[in-house]
């Protein structure tokens, strides 16, 4: 019964774009303006004060039934973006009772190891994409899938080491569930050098999209909770519904 209301919970939200196309597809989808920033660096990459002018998106729920949609996860989240002439960065700040991961090394799939922020990145006229890591405690991965229809092949997995840099802060005890915890903040810096290395500048008239998702596990949920901005449904790699990005100087 399950599959069955993803199936029809996936198919009715890519009716508009079937119907109406392309347009009503860029229609539906979401924006963000990413402010240029200047002298965040990997020291005050947490609290560098631009981020306070910076848009908050919060995270949705993962949409796993009908009910989910424009749902609220039980540990709340945002993200918020901004860029320089090096890197894009993204910060998301996570309401989390129980901050943990069994990750010890760069190049993991953290997902399935604990606590993470994934940040997805696609041109939008270009198949291949980018997933990208950072972890509570300062680990980092990146995958590169030249297209989703060779997804889960070896390739996409490495190499896997593109210098992101990866900044957090614990409010909390990690990795100790005999208490609560509060939050935690990351901020992924990720070379501009990275997404142009193909020749497709990292700007506005190129079109970017972005995806930030999370995977939250803790003793004190009743099962571990997924969330992201903007909010998906089936799989984070449904690239249709990421938000597209615009460049604010």
């Amino acid at each position: 019964m399950k599959k069955v209301f993803m199936a029809l919970l996936a198919y009715s939200l890519l009716i508009p774009a079937f119907v109406h196309g392309k347009e009503q597809l860029e229609f539906l989808r979401p924006k963000v303006k990413v402010h240029k920033v200047e002298n965040l660096t990997p020291d005050n990459a947490i609290d560098h004060p631009a981020w306070k002018k910076s848009a908050e998106n919060r995270f949705m729920l993962f949409a796993t039934e009908p009910t989910a949609i424009n749902k609220l996860p039980k540990e709340h989240a945002n993200v918020k973006y901004l860029y320089d002439d090096k890197y894009f960065y993204v910060r998301a700040e996570f309401f989390d009772s129980d901050i943990m991961t069994t990750g010890t090394k760069h190049g993991g799939h953290f997902y399935a190891q604990g606590d993470v922020l994934e940040v997805f990145l696609k041109p939008v006229n270009h198949n291949y994409y980018w997933e990208i890591y950072g972890t509570p405690n300062e680990l980092r991965t990146r995958f590169h899938y030249p297209s989703r229809g060779t997804l889960g092949l070896p390739s996409g997995f490495a190499p896997n080491d593109l210098p992101i840099l990866v900044k957090a802060k614990v409010d909390g005890t990690f990795n100790d569930c005999s208490d609560k915890d509060t939050k935690w903040c990351v901020v992924l810096m990720i070379p501009r050098s990275e997404l142009e290395k193909y020749g497709y500048k990292f700007d506005n008239p190129s079109r970017w999209l972005v995806l930030s998702a999370r995977y939250n596990y803790s003793r004190y949920l009743d099962k571990h909770e997924y969330s992201s901005f903007p909010q998906i449904v089936l799989s984070y790699h449904f690239y249709e519904y990421y938000a597209e990005i615009e460049f604010v100087k």
